[in-house]
């Protein structure tokens, strides 16, 4: 009899194992070779001079990344200049990828999300230094004073994503539905901060959920249903949407590469994160956020000033990502010459998917980039400069 209870608490150990830790197992089986690159066409061929060129270097920049699918949209001074796209969207039944084909974008949902804040602030429904309790009845007292700008700066103290008594243990890889805001902000809800609001820098997208929450407070409105009244349908950007169990169609397969093979990744849902990580999007459609920011459709300069202003911490000091209001905010030598170009941007993971928006603002140039396997959305810089590159010297300025 004792033989029988261990075995049987072995096999319950065992399982309970496989899901804590499932994304684990499902990483060690299921390779299959990747298909052939070389033999992958373009969506388009363009035939304009810049154009060809730009079809050129997605080639390339496919067979650096060797990624399934990888697809890019450019825009410069409220147009779509170009758009093109290689790879499949679906290696199995080799589905190619298209220009509406969605990828999830990750953490570039947090510079859509600004959109929202701006449009909020034009209407002066809320301001950068509102605080939670004005507009979040829910959200813990610890949590009660902490600002708009503290949520959209990362300087609140919330903590990341971590492990938890769940399946599986880590919050990252969860596959739980969440049907509203107020459930997501009870992931973290009676969790300590990490510092004092406003004293330090700790990026956590759980930031964004709760400053989602902000958002539905003043707006009267769900999250999803405000951004798509008032920031994408006003824009077409009509391929922007938050993530649930029932992806939309044409929806990008999500996958892990490495050395010549690949897999599907686990299967999660961001439905705990839209506002900072939940989104699902084309980079065309994130070119039209972009062309928007830049062109002021939505809210007046002075808006656009204060959410890519990098946000200053209690000390005086600015933080140490130089992070805006959903945006990073930086200087680069692109051209490799000493010549400091102003960028405004925001990258992204999550899982099967790495994403990179990238403005320009002395250009009025927009450029994105979103590719369908993991990875670093570091790995995108480098082939977003090999793009703008081109249209910056064709704007000749």
């Amino acid at each position: 009899m004792k033989k029988v209870y261990i075995s049987v608490l072995l096999v319950i150990t065992i399982i309970l194992c496989y899901f804590f830790f499932e994304p684990l197992f499902t990483y060690a089986i299921g390779w299959s070779t990747m298909p052939n690159a070389s033999a992958m066409k373009l969506l388009t061929d363009h035939e304009e001079s810049i154009s060809k060129k730009a079809d050129s270097t997605l080639k390339i920049i496919h067979h650096r990344l060797q990624s399934p699918a990888v697809s890019i949209a450019v825009g410069q001074h409220d147009k779509i200049i170009w758009a093109n796209a290689i790879g499949y969207q679906n290696i199995e039944d080799q589905t190619p990828v298209d220009l509406e084909t969605k990828f999830r974008i990750g953490s570039t949902s947090k510079a859509v999300t600004s959109l929202g804040i701006g449009v909020l602030l034009q209407n002066k429904k809320i301001n950068l230094d509102s605080k939670v309790k004005d507009f979040v009845p829910y959200a813990k007292e610890h949590l009660s004073n902490i600002t708009l700008k503290q949520l959209a700066s990362h300087t609140s103290g919330i903590r990341n994503y971590g492990t938890c008594l769940c399946f599986p243990v880590w919050e990252y890889y969860s596959n739980d539905e969440y049907t509203n805001v107020q459930e997501s902000v009870g992931v973290f809800n009676n969790d300590d901060l990490l510092f004092d609001p406003g004293s330090d820098f700790g990026y956590s997208s759980f930031n964004y959920t709760l400053l989602s929450a902000m958002i539905e407070g003043a707006s009267k409105m769900t999250f999803p249903d405000f951004m798509k009244q008032y920031v994408f349908d006003p824009l077409n950007a009509v391929n922007i949407v938050a993530e649930t169990s029932a992806l939309p169609k044409n929806t990008s397969r999500f996958y892990e590469v490495a050395e010549n093979t690949y897999q599907e990744v686990y299967k999660v849902n961001n439905s705990n994160k839209w506002a900072g990580g939940g989104l699902l999007a084309t980079p065309t459609d994130l070119v039209k956020i972009g062309n928007a920011f830049l062109n002021h459709q939505l809210f007046d300069s002075k808006i656009t000033q204060e959410l890519t202003k990098p946000v200053r911490l209690d000390n005086g000091e600015i933080n140490e990502q130089e992070y805006a209001i959903g945006w990073r905010n930086h200087t680069k030598d692109i051209f490799g010459n000493g010549q400091k170009i102003n960028i405004w941007h925001h990258g992204g993971i999550a899982n099967g998917s790495i994403s990179l928006l990238v403005l320009f603002p002395k250009y009025n140039l927009s450029i994105s980039m979103l590719a369908n396997k993991n990875g670093s959305s570091a790995d995108l810089f480098e082939n977003v400069y090999d793009i703008a590159r081109l249209y910056i010297n064709q704007s000749g300025t």
